[in-house]
C-alpha cells in the first residue's frame, strides 16, 4: 500500500488479488489444458469437465468478489469451499480417465501427481477457514497453513502440471535415452514434494524429524534441477523448431522454474532461510516467479502453439513483450527491495516502482485479452473463406 483507498479495504483487495489469480487464471487455465491435451476425445467432450469449468469460473469471480467487498460473509466461506469441490470432482474424473489414456510413463507420473498435489493442498485452506471460525489466535498454525496450501499448489499443481504437458509434447520427437532421463527427474521432482515442504516449517526452529526432512526435500530438489539440465541439454537441437515468441517465451520459463529450485534449495541454511521467511518481498517474489515467470509465459506459448493466441496480429507480440517485461521489472524490483530490508536500507521508491510495474502488466494482459478477442474474429473470417 502505496496511498490511501478510503473505499477499499487493502486486506480484503489482498486476498481477492491472489485468490483470483490462482483459481481464474492458472488452475482454470492448466485444467483445461490437461484434459483437452492428455485425453482422447471422448473424455474431453464429458458434461462433468464442461461443467468444472463453468462451476471454476463462477467460483473464482464469486471469491473475488466477496473477498473484495465483504471478506466475512457466508458467501466467502461459500465459494472457496464450491473452488474446493469442483477440485475434487475434477480430480477424481481425471485421475479415472487418465489411466485408460494412450499417455506416456512419464506424462501419467507427472499429471496423477499434479492432481494429488491439487486435491491435498486443500487442507490448507479448511484449517484457516477452522481458524477464522474458532477466532484462534494461533499465528504458528496459521503460517503453517498457508505455506502448506501454497507449496502443494506451487511447488506441486503448478510446476508438475507444466511439465506433464510439456513432456506430453515433446515425447515423440526424442530419443529413448532422452525419455528415460525426462522420467527419472519426473521421479526426483515427485519425490521431493513432500519433503520439501519442510523448508517452509524452518522458520520455527522444529525438532529434529522436520530438520532431517526438509534436508531431504533439498537433496531431492538439487538432484531433480541437476538431472533436468542434463536431460535437457540434447534438446537444443530442437531450439530452432517452432515460432521464435514460443522459443523465448519457453526459455524464459525453463530459467524461471531452474531459479526457482535452486532458491528453494538454497533455504535449508539458516541464514538464508531465516532471512527469506521473515522478508515479505523475497516471498512475495518466490511466488511470482513461479507465477508470473514460470507458469504463466509457459500458458501463453502453449496458447500461441495451439493457435489460441494469434501470432499474426501485431497486437498478441506487443501484449506479450509488454507482460513479459513487467515481470523481469517486478522480479528485480522485489528482490532489491528485499535485499534493502535485510540490510536495513529500505525506500519507499520501491513501492512506487512496483505500483507502476502493476500498471505494465494489467496493459499487457489487457493487450493479449484484447488480442485474442481479434484472433477469433481472424479465425471465423478465415473460416468463411
Amino acid at each position: 500500500m502505496i496511498f490511501a483507498l478510503p473505499w477499499i479495504n487493502y486486506l480484503y483487495l489482498l486476498d481477492a488479488h491472489s485468490h483470483f489469480a490462482f483459481e481464474g487464471w492458472i488452475t482454470l487455465a492448466l485444467m483445461l489444458l490437461l484434459v483437452q491435451e492428455l485425453l482422447p476425445v471422448p473424455f474431453t467432450k464429458r458434461s462433468i469437465y464442461q461443467g468444472s469449468y463453468c462451476a471454476l469460473v463462477l467460483s473464482a469471480y464469486g471469491i473475488f468478489l466477496t473477498m473484495l467487498f465483504n471478506n466475512n460473509s457466508f458467501l466467502a466461506g461459500f465459494f472457496p469451499s464450491l473452488f474446493i469441490l469442483v477440485t475434487y470432482i475434477f480430480g477424481w474424473m481425471f485421475l479415472d480417465d487418465i489411466r485408460k489414456s494412450p499417455v506416456n510413463k512419464t506424462t501419467f507420473l507427472l499429471s496423477v501427481s499434479a492432481i494429488i498435489s491439487l486435491v491435498v493442498s486443500s487442507a490448507g485452506p479448511f484449517t484457516l477457514m477452522w481458524l477464522h471460525a474458532t477466532k484462534s489466535m494461533n499465528a504458528t498454525l496459521y503460517r503453517d497453513a498457508s505455506y502448506f496450501y501454497l507449496h502443494l499448489l506451487y511447488n506441486g499443481f503448478f510446476s508438475l502440471t507444466v511439465f506433464a504437458l510439456l513432456f506430453n509434447k515433446l515425447y515423440p520427437k526424442i530419443s529413448k535415452k532422452t525419455q528415460q532421463n525426462f522420467h527419472l527427474f519426473a521421479i526426483l521432482i515427485c519425490l521431493s514434494i513432500f519433503p520439501s515442504l519442510f523448508l517452509s516449517f524452518l522458520w520455527q526452529d522444529p525438532n529434529h524429524l522436520f530438520h532431517i526432512m526438509a534436508l531431504t526435500g533439498s537433496i531431492l530438489i538439487f538432484l531433480s534441477v541437476g538431472w533436468f539440465i542434463l536431460s535437457a541439454l540434447p534438446l537444443l537441437k530442437y531450439s530452432t523448431m517452432g515460432l521464435s515468441p514460443v522459443r523465448y517465451i519457453l526459455i524464459l520459463s525453463i530459467g524461471a522454474f531452474i531459479l526457482k529450485m535452486f532458491l528453494q534449495g538454497l533455504t535449508i541454511f539458516p541464514v538464508l532461510g531465516n532471512a527469506v521467511f521473515g522478508d515479505r518481498p523475497v516471498i512475495i517474489g518466490y511466488l511470482h516467479l513461479i507465477f508470473l515467470g514460470f507458469v504463466t509465459p509457459f500458458i501463453l506459448a502453449y496458447y500461441l502453439q495451439k493457435d489460441l493466441l494469434n501470432i499474426k496480429i501485431k497486437l498478441t507480440v506487443y501484449g506479450i513483450i509488454v507482460l513479459m517485461a513487467g515481470v523481469a521489472c517486478n522480479e528485480i524490483t522485489l528482490l532489491l527491495q528485499g535485499l534493502g530490508a535485510m540490510f536495513l536500507k529500505g525506500s519507499v521508491v520501491y513501492s512506487w516502482l512496483l505500483w507502476v510495474i502493476s500498471i505494465c502488466l494489467m496493459i499487457g494482459a489487457i493487450l493479449i485479452f484484447t488480442a485474442r478477442i481479434k484472433s477469433r474474429v481472424h479465425f471465423q473470417v478465415m473460416e468463411k473463406a
